[in-house]
């Protein structure tokens, strides 16, 4: 009964918003009310409550949910907090993530509930943390494949102006741009329709959310949050995968959000010569009732006429046979279907990862740039120090082209810092810093510079430049506080605790430092 009241709640949320859109397209507009994207995210309420522990880091976490909201609770050696959540991130059909607000910025928080073990656990990314608290920046992009709208600040990694945001779920110019003109006077020139679009712009429709790759990489002057439905994705940002052309296309395990990459990989989709696309099997905007029956359906309009008459006779349910659920290696503790339409059974191989390659290249002139930030990108995430080393090589390799990149010269100085070249890491950061002297993170990686090569005093005045910048910036704290006890500058670290305490008063981690319950 709860779930059926959050569905019908988040459909009358998503049909006030839609409403200019109904006005015409009614049919449309009721039925998309009931799918997984119209509820992509929703305000907290009549969800499960309960309780469970983190056993890595002794970490308790209570949840308590009314028809009016939800309170997280998280307790770690005695020290409690709790934190209202603000809202709820995901359909619910598999999971649902949570995300609570301080003061106008905006924290995922360490725990999600798997609906379909109808457990509570521990979110994507929190499980191996031994000391989950809630500090992970929700950004502007995070958002972007689960809400309508949100108000993000200009230059700040998660702060945003109230409402925060405003529409929840996916709304309609998600896919068909932008609206205005369009309900101004209504034609089809002034609206976009996937289905009649040219196939990498139709492709990159349903790509901006589901086809995550190994790394993002926006074109330079570009943002993520930049790209329109009829443009193609690799215009405003490339999306790199490993490349597996050599290995076969079943796996152990599967990504959550690459149902592209892995749709491509089928021969369905290699034989229709780029026809097959996310809507020749799914309709957006109908949740179907009967899901074999339906799926089957669409298998049958391809299949029908040459399905051999030694296929087993089964009972109808292509997608159980062929494309089964399987465990993601980034999702947490679910599964989730299958796209590589699989012939038969097939045992499960560790892919590839020896090398990065674009999901579709990007113009030229920027091809080396995106595929070392790519490489970078992948190298940190996965303590990969070779991809580290191809990536500088290749940004190096752009000669001058790049020179007042900021992250170009960002990529470069990380990695100089992981090689242990200090002053050139220093060099490459001070550049950056120039060009935006405003930016928090550019502040926080010249003092990472100033402090490797041993300038403590000057690394202390660009962390607090950093979090003057932005009070929520947990990792620039914990680097001054670091700093503070290399030279047993006691007063200096309880300083920086209590002055992020001002900012995030029921941090754990600051109060146990702290001494304080």
């Amino acid at each position: 009964m709860k779930w059926i009241s959050t569905v019908l709640f988040c459909c009358a949320q998503f049909l006030q918003a839609a409403q200019p859109c109904a006005v015409c397209h009614p049919r449309e507009v009721q039925q998309y009310s009931g799918s997984p994207m119209a509820h992509a995210s929703r305000t907290p309420g009549n969800q499960t409550s309960g309780t469970f522990t983190h056993k890595l880091s002794g970490t308790t976490f209570s949840v308590v949910s009314t028809p009016t909201g939800m309170t997280q609770a998280i307790a770690r050696h005695g020290i409690t907090a709790q934190y209202p959540v603000a809202y709820i991130i995901g359909s619910g059909s598999h999971a649902s993530g949570y995300v609570v607000r301080v003061g106008d910025y905006l924290f995922q928080s360490p725990i999600s509930y798997y609906s379909r073990r109808g457990v509570w656990d521990m979110a994507p990314g929190y499980e191996q943390d031994r000391l989950p608290d809630f500090t992970r920046p929700v950004t502007y992009d995070c958002l972007l494949c689960h809400v309508g709208s949100s108000f993000p600040v200009d230059e700040t990694v998660n702060r945003y102006k109230p409402p925060y945001v405003g529409v929840m779920g996916i709304s309609c110019s998600r896919c068909h741009g932008p609206v205005e003109a369009h309900l101004r006077k209504p034609s089809r020139d002034n609206i976009i329709n996937p289905a009649r679009l040219p196939a990498k712009e139709r492709d990159s429709v349903c790509e901006q959310c589901h086809l995550t790759g190994e790394a993002r990489v926006a074109n330079p002057g570009r943002k993520f949050s930049g790209f329109q439905p009829g443009e193609k994705l690799e215009d405003v940002y490339s999306i790199y995968v490993f490349d597996n052309s050599g290995h076969s296309a079943a796996e152990g395990s599967i990504k959550v959000v690459s149902q592209a990459e892995q749709l491509a990989k089928s021969a369905c989709a290699r034989m229709s010569g780029g026809r097959m696309w996310c809507g020749t099997c799914h309709d957006p905007h109908n949740r179907p009732v009967d899901v074999k029956s339906y799926f089957r359906d669409r298998c049958l309009t391809c299949h029908g006429p040459r399905l051999p008459e030694s296929h087993p006779k089964t009972s109808g349910d292509c997608i159980g046979c062929h494309m089964p659920t399987r465990p993601t290696n980034d999702g947490g503790h679910t599964a989730f279907t299958d796209h590589r339409i699989t012939r038969r059974p097939e045992p499960g191989i560790a892919p590839a990862k020896d090398a990065l390659i674009a999901w579709r290249e990007p113009a030229n002139a920027v091809q080396k740039r995106n595929l070392g930030l790519a490489y970078i990108t992948a190298g940190e995430r996965d303590q990969r120090p070779q991809f580290l080393d191809r990536g500088l090589s290749l940004l190096l390799s752009t000669g001058d082209s790049f020179a007042s990149d900021p992250a170009v010269l960002t990529g470069m100085g990380v990695v100089y810092l992981r090689k242990g070249m200090s002053r050139e890491a220093l060099r490459v950061f001070e550049r950056v810093a120039a060009i935006d002297p405003d930016s928090p993170q550019y502040q926080t990686n010249l003092a990472t510079g100033f402090a490797a090569i041993g300038d403590g005093d000057s690394a202390i005045q660009h962390l607090n430049r950093a979090i003057d910048l932005d009070p929520s910036a947990e990792v620039a704290y914990r680097i001054l506080a670091g700093i503070y006890q290399e030279t047993h500058d006691d007063a200096g670290v309880k300083q920086t605790f209590q002055r992020y305490l001002k900012f995030m008063p029921r941090s754990l981690n600051a109060r146990a430092a702290l001494g304080l319950r």
